[in-house]
């Protein structure tokens, strides 16, 4: 028996009609509905673009159907085309728009109102599976990517002539005409974000990492059967549909090759003309040459010191006989070693005045050898003179005794000079040892190689040093310069040796 609810009886039908039902018992609850239904059942919920993370942000009025399409004027329409998209819109619109799009587009070509007939007055319903394919391929990255390869493209780029006409209005002109080539070349960027080109006020940084990112442009871009000579699917066998692919794959090799070339001119092109690269490698190019020529001048000025200090030197070396002939420098030997022998003499006559036990008196030998090595000729003569000088050496009744005390205070001079000696000899070998170890490392060999490039800046300790070294190595000493450079590079432990050039033309500086 059928129960039918709200209908009233009647007479030619054997259905019993129940008017009112009485429900006994309590209802613990309602039966769900909806999405309650749906989380009851185990289903899962749809999230929302909206939950997702707010609305596309494509304008939909930029969405037109165009009217009019037929099956015999469809081949002229692209897959975007039937979707409303026109002009670049179609590389922008993800797959939410393409929804509506298609949505927008059954509407107006649905069979049921779009009616088309075939010649022999079938239902011809080609432009409806056009749209049905369109939505297909475009929802489908791998499909879109492949269809969008085939597409018909703009691949031209700015001539030198074109781009020189227009920078010859303003730098503006830049940008509207490189502007619109690297957004229609930017559809194929597999790595997204694209960098917008910017303009005047863009930072030269942004500006420098625009190039960057295209010149390591990625394209997905694929050109397989882009003018492809062979069809595989007509080969009559898999020997000859294999190389039929091969050879295809190798012509799109060609063709991605070229394009790589065509994206590297491009790019090449626009940053040859950009004005703000220009105007940087021109800041750059006039602070290469401010620093070049302060080198230069630096380097001059170093020159004509070095020249100064050099002559100061020779001077100092000539004032203190520095400078003999060598017929000169033989009699001043015959000369020191006459006035020690004299020394040896009046040492030997205070022995026998009672003077010490010893060969030489108030001396012993040790001492004796150590004065006549250290003193010059001048010391040797204040010595022999306060004993006596020459004929005192010759009569022992005319010896001096009171010009002991000269003598003493000479070996103490004489004494101070040995130890300085001896404190050169290690500093000599810590100096060795140190530019060894410079030139060991990568910052020692880098140091050595730009020696003397730029002007060391010496601090007051460092020319305090210098000072006294000067004192304490004077003119006509041997191997007074670089006793000098070794004493202030192991004493002040500079992070860079000074050159033996440097410390003289400090010193001729200081004498200034």
């Amino acid at each position: 028996m059928t129960f039918v609810f709200g209908q009233p009886p009647s007479a030619s039908t054997a259905t019993r009609v129940i008017t009112s039902v009485k429900i006994t018992g309590t209802i613990q609850s309602a039966l769900p509905i909806g999405r309650e239904s749906l989380k009851k059942l185990g289903g899962k919920e749809k999230v929302s673009e909206d939950a997702k993370g707010g609305e596309s942000s494509f304008p939909e009025d930029m969405i037109v159907i165009p009217v009019g399409i037929t099956p015999q004027n469809l081949k002229n329409y692209t897959l975007y085309d039937v979707l409303g998209f026109s002009g670049e819109w179609g590389a922008a619109a993800d797959t939410e728009v393409i929804k509506k799009a298609y949505h927008k587009a059954v509407l107006m070509y649905h069979p049921d109102k779009a009616q088309y007939k075939t010649e022999d007055g079938k239902e011809d319903r080609t432009v409806f599976l056009k749209i049905q394919e369109a939505f297909a391929v475009l929802c489908s990255e791998p499909k879109r990517r492949a269809y969008d390869s085939q597409l018909p493209f703009d691949e031209s780029i700015p001539t030198d002539e074109r781009v020189q006409k227009g920078l010859a209005k303003g730098p503006h002109k830049f940008f509207k005409i490189f502007g619109p080539v690297f957004q229609r070349n930017a559809r194929f960027a597999q790595q997204k974000p694209v960098p917008d080109l910017g303009d005047m006020d863009t930072p030269i940084a942004q500006v420098y990492k625009f190039y960057e990112y295209w010149v390591k442009f990625e394209s997905w871009r694929d050109f397989t059967g882009v003018g492809a000579e062979y069809k595989p699917d007509d080969a009559g066998s898999r020997e000859e549909k294999r190389y039929m692919q091969k050879e295809n794959e190798r012509l799109a090799k060609k063709l991605k090759k070229k394009e790589m070339e065509r994206l590297i001119e491009l790019v090449a092109m626009a940053e040859k003309y950009d004005p703000r690269v220009v105007a940087d490698k021109a800041r750059r190019k006039e602070k290469k040459e401010s620093e070049k020529n302060a080198k230069e001048n630096s380097a001059k000025v170093r020159a004509e010191e070095e020249a100064a200090a050099k002559v100061w030197a020779e001077a100092q070396e000539a004032q203190a006989g520095g400078d003999l002939s060598k017929a000169e420098k033989e009699k001043l030997k015959k000369a020191v070693s006459k006035c020690r022998n004299i020394l040896r003499k009046l040492l030997r006559f205070s022995a026998a005045a009672g003077h010490g036990s010893g060969e030489y008196g108030i001396l012993t030998d040790a001492e004796v050898e150590l004065i006549c090595a250290t003193c010059n000729m001048d010391d040797l003569n204040a010595m022999n003179d306060a004993m006596g000088g020459e004929p005192a050496s010759k009569e022992a009744s005319l010896l001096n005794e009171a010009g002991f005390a000269v003598v003493r205070e000479k070996l103490e001079a004489a004494r101070a000079k040995g130890g300085e000696a001896a404190e050169d000899e290690q500093i000599a070998k810590d100096a060795k040892k140190r530019e060894m170890a410079e030139k060991a490392t990568s910052s020692g060999k880098k140091a050595a190689a730009s020696a003397g490039a730029e002007d060391k800046v010496f601090t007051e300790e460092e020319l305090a040093a210098i000072k006294m070294c000067l004192s304490r190595y004077p003119a006509g000493s041997a191997n007074r310069w670089v006793n000098i450079t070794n004493y202030v590079n192991v004493k002040l432990n500079p992070a860079v040796s000074y050159t033996q050039d440097e410390i003289l033309r400090a010193a001729y500086k200081l004498s200034i």
